[in-house]
């Protein structure tokens, strides 16, 4: 067998009811092909960093398409000149777009090509015709959720780990039959149900612009970042959000993404960074997915310089300390440096148990043990009279 390094990531660690490996994005966006020289072709992946060369390639306002115009503009609106964004213009469904096994496979060849750079992949696909509806979606969004988690699972195996965020398309405004994603293990994939136009398709640029505007641990819907929209949000049936603010939670409590309000505060805000997986994931939240796929490159970056090398034992075929010591500190120390001092993990632990027979089976299992920030999601506060303030 060859040779090779494994890691099992654990999902139920926690119990739970901008650094050297960046959050780089990547775009499957509705588009079509520009005649001429050095404009874009459908199917074809690029690599930009501004606006400016979004339109050099022929994506315009006004051109053909105007729609995959939209979504880098709200993209670079946010994180501003000089991001790097990753798109292709696709002209399939969003479910065949995501299917790593059928052709053209856009999404597989985007990935591919960016030589495993993007941590965040946002599908949306231009809304036209009569909505097919699927537990209050259009029904390519529920196909689209499996490929999604298939495609980036298979990645993550190759060293290329990345989260997905769909569009939610042409939601019928019934949050009841909305299907439920609390029971599903989709825990790469979110869903955002919102925009700030009005359309049928979500605001995927602007989301993908917050996150690369961010560093790994932090919540999308962080209040003190700021209103990603100053003047309206609507879910995807063209209704605002305040006309379903009453289901709110209910629609986030199925795993759903989307914009709100504030009272005393201005503008919109992401509701939080569920992904459509069980509560009792660790996975449940996409920044936990993106301080797990970090931390997972870093230590494979160190542990690669020691595949297939010499390994002293001791005389019963256990590993000589010094390995131990040698060993643990190299993924400690770089995990230490890059995300605990940064702030994105609280601490990080490496073990490697010392009673492992290396010379019989030519394995090492190391322990790597992550502790995350908390995050404030719920404050409660007891307030009341008092006849003394002392």
């Amino acid at each position: 067998m060859l040779p090779y390094i494994k890691f099992n990531i654990s999902t139920n660690g926690l119990g739970q009811s901008q650094a050297d490996i960046q959050k780089t994005p990547g775009l499957l966006v509705t588009g079509v092909t520009v005649t001429g020289d050095d404009k874009v072709f459908a199917g074809e992946s690029y690599q930009i960093f501004s606006l400016q060369e979004a339109k050099d390639l022929g994506i315009e306002a006004s051109g053909v398409n105007s729609f995959a115009y939209k979504h880098i503009k709200a993209f670079y609106d946010y994180a501003g000149e000089n991001a790097e964004l990753w798109f292709m213009l696709i002209t399939s469904t969003m479910k065949d777009a995501l299917d790593k096994d059928i052709e053209p496979n856009f999404a597989k060849k985007l990935i591919s090509d960016a030589a495993g750079k993007i941590r965040v992949l946002g599908v949306v696909k231009k809304f036209e015709g009569t909505v097919t509806p699927l537990e209050s979606l259009d029904k390519d969004v529920i196909d689209a959720v499996e490929k999604a988690q298939e495609l980036a699972d298979y990645f993550t195996g190759k060293y290329m780990p990345f989260r997905v965020v769909l569009s939610g398309n042409a939601f019928t405004g019934n949050f009841t039959t909305l299907k439920n994603y609390s029971l599903s293990n989709y825990n790469r994939v979110s869903i955002l149900l919102s925009n700030t136009d009005g359309q049928k398709d979500a605001s995927v640029g602007l989301a993908l612009g917050r996150l690369a505007s961010t560093p790994v641990q932090r919540n999308i819907g962080r209040v003190r970042d700021g209103a990603v929209e100053n003047n309206s949000a609507y879910f995807t049936d063209g209704s605002k959000v305040e006309s379903l603010s009453t289901q709110w939670s209910s629609i986030d409590g199925k795993g759903y993404i989307f914009l709100q309000n504030y009272a005393g505060r201005s503008g919109f805000y992401f509701s939080d960074d569920v992904t459509l997986t069980k509560p009792t994931d660790d996975f449940k939240s996409l920044a936990n997915g993106f301080v797990m796929d970090k931390a997972m490159l870093i230590a494979y970056d160190m542990l690669l310089e020691f595949l297939k090398d010499e390994v002293p034992v001791n005389t019963d075929g256990t590993i000589h300390p010094s390995i131990i010591k040698s060993w643990q500190s190299a993924v400690d120390t770089q995990i230490r440096s890059l995300m605990v001092e940064p702030g994105n993990l609280s601490d990080v632990n490496v073990n490697i148990n010392p009673n492992q027979n290396v010379v019989s089976t030519g394995e090492v299992v190391m322990q790597v043990a992550l502790l995350p920030v908390g995050y404030a999601k719920y404050i409660t506060v007891n307030i009341g009279f008092t006849t003394n303030a002392e």
